[in-house]
């Protein structure tokens, strides 16, 4: 592994850590609101599908030894796990992934396509967990109306927002990087 791939590794899993502070401030929700989503999608879209999956999971690593970097309450620790919305950190993990994979580092059409699916991933694992917690875990009486209606619909608007944005961004990015872009 490439020193300056690490450090571009180490840099965006630094960001996703401040992204995820932020929201402390602006939500109290089940599910917060948080800007971690654009940074996931730039993520995979700059560092592609190997680096990408590895910021967003040293991130969650980092938020399960302890480090105060999840949006909620505790904000951090290995009890996280037992959240509804772990499930979308998973989900983080995978979106990196799809949208690294799927970006051809050429044309916003692409970006757009690309974060799409990512935000697909992010939302089928982070949905299946909040179902599984809730049902399993933590024994609330749970429908799918009531999952789709507390962890889909007050965000997957915002959460499109921020994925043109990052679409926009990231491919900017890449066109202005040097010839041999991380992947």
């Amino acid at each position: 592994m490439d020193t300056r791939y690490l450090a571009k590794t180490a840099a965006m899993a630094a960001l996703l850590c401040l992204a995820g502070m932020l929201a402390r401030w602006a939500s109290a929700a089940l599910i917060p609101f948080s800007l971690l989503p654009l940074f996931i999608m730039l993520t995979g879209l700059i560092l592609g599908p190997k680096y990408g999956s590895l910021a967003v999971t040293v991130y969650v690593f980092l938020g399960l030894l302890g480090l105060p970097v999840f949006a909620s309450a505790p904000f951090g620790g290995i009890g996280y796990v037992l959240k509804p919305s772990f499930g979308y950190l998973l989900g983080d993990i995978a979106a990196a992934y799809v949208v690294g994979k799927l970006y051809n580092r050429k044309s916003f059409l692409s970006a757009i396509l690309a974060v799409i699916a990512g935000i697909g991933a992010l939302y089928i694992v982070g949905l299946s967990y909040f179902y599984f917690v809730m049902h399993f875990v933590l024994d609330k009486p749970t429908t799918v109306a009531l999952i789709v209606s507390t962890g889909f619909l007050p965000f997957i608007f915002g959460d499109l927002a921020k994925g043109g944005i990052a679409a926009w961004v990231g491919n900017q990015v890449v066109k202005r990087s040097v010839k041999n872009p991380i992947g």
